[in-house]
């Protein structure tokens, strides 16, 4: 796989392989001697699309990439991208309706600003100094700026995963409990959800509230509506954060984003799956594939569970693959219920390969879902994308980091899913770097559907 960013080095979730071109050994070499001239890692420079050497020069006619100079040919070389200059040109375009957060109160602007495009020092000066959440970077580190794993569930926010022997992962130890003020770590705890069950009143009051606040405000922001089966409708973080009764200044969000995502695939793609479990009185069955670094904060998912109706079960398996999980002594597999409604079992294995998900799990599965997957990036996705294709009756949801990414892996699925790829109301509130191209990059920032269902009239 050709470097492009930090995230896609180190994570199974890589966004941007779906934009990887094979390299010539030689210019391999070319790009490695280049790299040791300048004593700069290869990770925190922009590399022409086409020899994967270190560029600055931006695309004239998008934007969206990097090509070397003159006398370099690599612009005329890569003639290719001629043919989907324009399009990365709209992907480049949705950069402001991705970097809209309208309810926050401005804390999140300072991540989503050009320097964030392609480096991590922002996110962690925020995460240090305006958060204290991290320690300070020691005068003998490289990286610095982390805090110990066992503190809180920010230290798998820098450095990526590598497969859990990265600098942030290495203490990981999913077996370890945390509530969430411990977890989230915040000096101000009105920032910081309340851990139970979102009732009717809670959804009364944040209707009241925003009615209240639009007299003044007049953002026409739609009601929290439920659902048949009883789910809060949320499409947007003033939703969840004025149903959780947050405010606007709250950071929860920058981690958040992986429960809601989850909830927002059960409410949104999974009416079907969730009407049949309940015809067949069980729990609504979930495979998550490609877990890294939410092994980090395993017990943040129970917002999922406090989200749903009590009345509402979910037996949810996270599948990490042998070589992802972190090294530790408390075991390898891991089954908790984190909510009244909510379970949560950890198996180690490789999807439709060491693993059958038929026979392997507590029984087949209803939805598959994939946060950040980069169906590209590695080749255990197939037995994934396989398994879909062969179970029609199962939805898969999927998310990605960029537009060009999410579009390529969801064209996996056909015409329908192709067509599904949307923005994620629930995208982390923050740019994230990349480094092979200058496309908006996001954390959970895409979402499409394999097998969509309807019920029928």
């Amino acid at each position: 796989e050709d470097v492009c960013s930090e995230e896609d080095e180190n994570d199974e979730d890589d966004s941007s392989s779906s934009d990887s071109s094979s390299t010539t050994s030689s210019s391999m070499g070319n790009r490695t001697n280049r790299m040791k001239s300048s004593q700069v890692p290869l990770t925190e420079i922009t590399l022409c699309l086409h020899c994967r050497g270190p560029a600055s020069r931006l695309c004239q006619g998008c934007g969206g990439v990097y090509f070397c100079d003159e006398p370099r040919k690599c612009k005329t070389n890569g003639w290719s991208h001629q043919s989907l200059c324009s399009t990365w040109k709209v992907y480049v375009e949705h950069r402001s309706r991705l970097s809209s957060f309208p309810y926050f109160s401005q804390w999140q602007l300072p991540l989503l600003q050009t320097d964030c495009f392609t480096s991590e020092a922002t996110y962690q000066s925020f995460l240090v100094d305006v958060l204290g959440v991290m320690e300070p970077p020691s005068s003998s580190s490289t990286t610095g700026g982390d805090t110990p794993a066992q503190r809180n569930w920010w230290a798998t926010e820098l450095h990526g995963w590598s497969g859990g022997g990265s600098l942030s992962s290495k203490d990981v130890n999913p077996f370890r409990r945390l509530s969430y003020l411990d977890g989230f770590a915040l000096k101000n705890i009105s920032w910081i959800p309340e851990e139970r069950h979102v009732t009717k009143d809670d959804i009364n009051r944040a209707n009241a509230k925003h009615r209240e606040d639009d007299v003044i405000n007049k953002n026409n922001m739609e009601f929290i509506q439920t659902d048949e089966r009883g789910l809060p409708i949320l499409t947007s973080w003033e939703h969840y954060y004025r149903l959780r009764s947050l405010p606007p200044s709250s950071p929860v969000g920058l981690l958040a984003t992986f429960p809601l995502t989850i909830y927002h695939a059960i409410q949104h793609y999974g009416t079907v799956p969730l009407v049949v479990a309940q015809m067949l009185e069980r729990p609504l069955r979930i495979h998550v594939v490609g877990i890294e670094k939410e092994l980090n904060f395993v017990d943040l998912f129970k917002e999922v569970g406090y989200l749903l109706p009590e009345n509402v079960a979910v037996d949810m398996t996270w599948i990490v693959r042998e070589d992802m999980f972190p090294e530790n002594e408390d075991g390898r597999n891991l089954s908790l219920q984190l909510t009244t409604n909510l379970r949560l079992s950890i198996i180690l294995g490789t999807y439709g390969d060491s693993l059958n998900p038929d026979f392997d799990m507590d029984g087949p599965p209803d939805m598959i879902i994939g946060m950040n997957a980069g169906l590209f990036a590695y080749e255990s996705w197939r037995h994934v994308i396989s398994y879909l294709h062969h179970h029609q009756n199962v939805v898969g949801v999927f998310t990605d980091y960029n537009e060009h990414s999410g579009i390529n892996c969801a064209s996996l699925g056909g015409w329908k899913s192709a067509n599904s790829l949307e923005m994620n109301p629930f995208r982390q509130m923050r740019a994230m770097p990349v480094y092979c191209m200058n496309l908006p990059q996001f954390s959970n920032g895409f979402v499409y559907v394999y097998n969509e269902q309807e019920l029928d009239e």
